[in-house]
């Protein structure tokens, strides 16, 4: 029986399949190629968030989004630190007025049932001696929220894989999948207008916004989930604003968009941006273009609790589009992550659906994949 050309190959490069892609260089393993379209890792989903750290206060309890964020946040922040990535446990709070304090409290409550720890209920009086520019009824403060260096987490990523000669594909698209007697062999469309046909033992199809039309390639349409994309915009505020705030700031999430609300977070150097909204897209098109018109809605939202905020502090700064699972009522879905050898597809591995906290959730993602491998 010939053998495959690699052991592994992951179809992606953004911060999950490059989270695989360094859990399987640390335990050896070298036979892996990773494809991807775009002309570098980290260009699609992962380039385009607010580069937070969450907590995992928002995910019902014993899902994986909740499983993973957790680990992952905690995996993150040690990594990070012996890694030299860019990080800091600033904290968050998310803000209530009297007419939200019930959805508050649940907050809370589902926070400490999972043992999040290091969470504190604040009056307005406490909000204004931590967020001196913040205006809030109550507030949860949540200390284990940080931000990231999300560029920087992918690149220390690519080099451990790199260093592993891992081989790496960009500019090339799948085109077809087919099972062979030990494993796949993939169509792939290269940048020299050529096809070529690669075969493997196992798939990791970390594929983000097109992870869903990857596994029909294989597997019976519908029997892994559909996804519909959430487009969403972010604007920066001026410089005045720089080094103002302490803390993230979210309100309460938005249900109905299945989104968290247009939240402040800042980067490295005390930028402060708010967003992202949440629009759900009818078709999935790709486009990054900003919508100006929404600098009013914008405003408006985050001068509920941003003090002293103009219109003309916001300025239109880069959009994002999350890869949702769609279901009849926009409800929480949660990551879709398999193993598809009950389905008759033994070394294929979907990871579909993963939006946010995706970033938070990369390594401990990527580091039981490697075991599901390693077991097998």
């Amino acid at each position: 029986m010939k053998a495959s050309d690699y052991q592994i190959i992951i179809i992606g490069a953004g911060v999950v399949g490059l989270a695989v892609a360094r859990a399987l260089a640390e335990k050896g393993k070298q036979s892996v190629l990773i494809i991807d379209r775009e002309t570098g890792f980290g260009r699609g989903i992962s380039g385009r968030n607010s580069e937070v750290i969450h907590s995992g206060i928002y995910y019902p309890q014993n899902t994986l989004k909740s499983k993973y964020c957790i680990k992952g946040r905690d995996l993150l922040y040690q990594y990070c630190a012996s890694n030299n990535v860019f990080h800091q446990k600033c904290g968050k709070i998310i803000i209530a007025d009297e007419y939200q304090e019930e959805a508050l409290m649940n907050l809370f409550h589902l926070g400490e049932s999972k043992n999040l720890g290091a969470l504190k209920l604040l009056s307005k009086k406490e909000i204004s001696h931590h967020e001196p520019n913040i205006n809030g009824v109550i507030g949860l403060l949540i200390e284990s929220t940080g931000i990231i260096d999300a560029h920087g987490l992918m690149s220390s990523f690519y080099q451990r894989s790199n260093s592993s000669d891992h081989d790496y594909l960009f500019q090339s698209t799948i085109l077809g999948c087919k099972k062979t007697q030990n494993g796949y062999q993939l169509t792939i469309q290269s940048p020299a207008a050529e096809l070529e046909k690669v075969t493997c033992d196992w798939v990791i199809n970390a594929a983000g916004l097109n992870s869903d039309l990857i596994s029909n390639m294989i597997l019976p349409v519908k029997s892994t989930p559909e996804l519909i994309f959430s487009k969403g915009f972010y604007f920066s505020l001026a410089s005045r604003w720089r080094n103002r705030f302490n803390h993230l700031i979210y309100p309460i999430p938005d249900k109905d968009h299945r989104s968290l609300g247009i939240h402040l977070s800042f980067d490295q150097t005390g930028r402060v941006k708010l967003g992202p909204d949440a629009h759900f897209l009818h078709e999935r098109i790709e486009d990054y273009s900003m919508d100006e018109s929404l600098m009013k809605p914008f405003y408006e939202a985050a001068s509920q609790y941003i003090i002293g905020l103009k219109i003309e502090d916001l300025v239109p700064d880069f959009s994002g589009i999350r890869p949702k699972i769609k279901n009849e009522n926009y409800s929480f879905a949660d990551f879709y992550i398999a193993h598809e050898e009950e389905k008759g597809f033994p070394g294929w591995i979907n990871l579909i659906g993963i939006d946010s906290p995706g970033l938070t959730s990369a390594i401990a993602i990527g580091e039981e994949i490697e075991r599901w491998i390693n077991d097998s």
